[in-house]
């Protein structure tokens, strides 16, 4: 499934190759056909001249170029004078500017992301307002594909090379849950592969928009009943509308581990309300059972069906449990 572009994703997802929801305007990567919001076949469309690029922010930061777009708005390469280095710029849709909820998540983003210091999270340098009034993010720059891309590439991961990912992914994520914050968007396009020192595939975690604060959650815009995160990797929680915990990550990223080592998601459906109905009442197949799968040890199956579990109780209380647990199996 091919979504919005993220905030430093691959720099292969240029402008040219966008697709724009004529409904809601959202802007997906090629070869999406279809908008993952309300099903309206996406139309190419000529670009206007973009207001930003060849402009600088607080006379440091020269927008370069288009790396992408999503429903919230624009992201660019950009060359920070001051420091010599590139970094990635995310710039809020101007139409959506007046709009308090969309401008709340943006906020959201910043605070959390600002609060985090991992090495698995991209990290955000900069907060504030343009001149005309709109919002931006200056964000580390990463060069590497998407997991979605990767997994696109290769169809499936070796257990060695899924567990370790996984594993890192779940230390990033572990680390957000103890400091009272889950994700609630976990996915492969919301994780970026990019080299770290000697490990030339380290995912970086994105896009903590619609994350929530458990220790703050009377600051955040939250309604229970809203159902967050993408349909695929949704938690039966999350599905359901009701409230999700940190045990709603430590689903969405077993999706995500079983994805990588059987090429496929436990659940497949052509519409996204068949998937929140699977994730809600049925069983997920055991992750061995498909051939590919067969090389899996049996003691990670047994950690990532666990994970799938309807049931949080059933769960890892979070991601660091998880990833424990998947090291200690494999």
């Amino acid at each position: 499934m091919n979504g919005p572009v993220h905030p430093t994703g691959a720099a292969s997802a240029v402008a040219e190759a966008l697709r724009a929801c004529p409904s809601c305007g959202t802007q997906y990567a090629a070869p999406a056909q279809f908008c993952q919001r309300d099903g309206t076949p996406l139309r190419m469309e000529s670009q206007p001249k973009d207001p930003y690029l060849g402009t600088k922010i607080l006379n440091q930061f020269r927008l370069e170029r288009v790396l992408g777009a999503g429903g919230m708005g624009v992201v660019y390469q950009a060359w920070d004078e001051g420091l010599g280095r590139k970094v990635a710029v995310k710039i809020l849709h101007r139409d959506l500017i007046t709009k308090k909820d969309i401008v709340a998540r943006f906020h959201r983003e910043a605070q959390i992301a600002h609060q985090l210091d991992h090495p698995g999270i991209v990290r955000v340098v900069l907060f504030g307002q343009l001149p005309d009034g709109n919002l931006y993010l200056v964000l580390e720059y990463l060069e590497g594909p998407t997991l979605l891309e990767a997994l696109e590439r290769d169809r499936r991961f070796l257990p060695a090379r899924a567990i370790k990912v996984v594993t890192q992914i779940g230390d990033a994520v572990g680390y957000t849950h103890a400091r009272g914050i889950i994700h609630r968007d976990l996915k492969p396009e919301n994780i970026i592969l990019t080299r770290r020192e000697d490990d030339p595939e380290f995912p970086k975690v994105l896009d903590f928009g619609i994350a929530k604060s458990l220790l703050a959650s009377h600051s955040f815009v939250t309604q229970t009943g809203l159902i967050f995160g993408t349909a695929r990797y949704i938690s039966p929680e999350g599905a359901a509308g009701e409230d999700v915990d940190q045990r709603s990550d430590v689903y969405s990223l077993a999706v995500i581990a079983y994805q990588l080592l059987a090429g496929r998601t436990p659940f497949e459906a052509d519409e996204p309300v068949q998937l929140l109905v699977k994730h809600m009442h049925e069983a997920p197949p055991p992750l061995r059972r498909w051939p590919v799968a067969h090389d899996v040890p049996p003691l990670v199956e047994d950690v990532i069906m666990r994970a799938l579990a309807k049931n949080p109780e059933a769960r890892h209380d979070n991601a660091t449990e998880f990833a424990r647990a998947l090291r200690a199996a494999q």
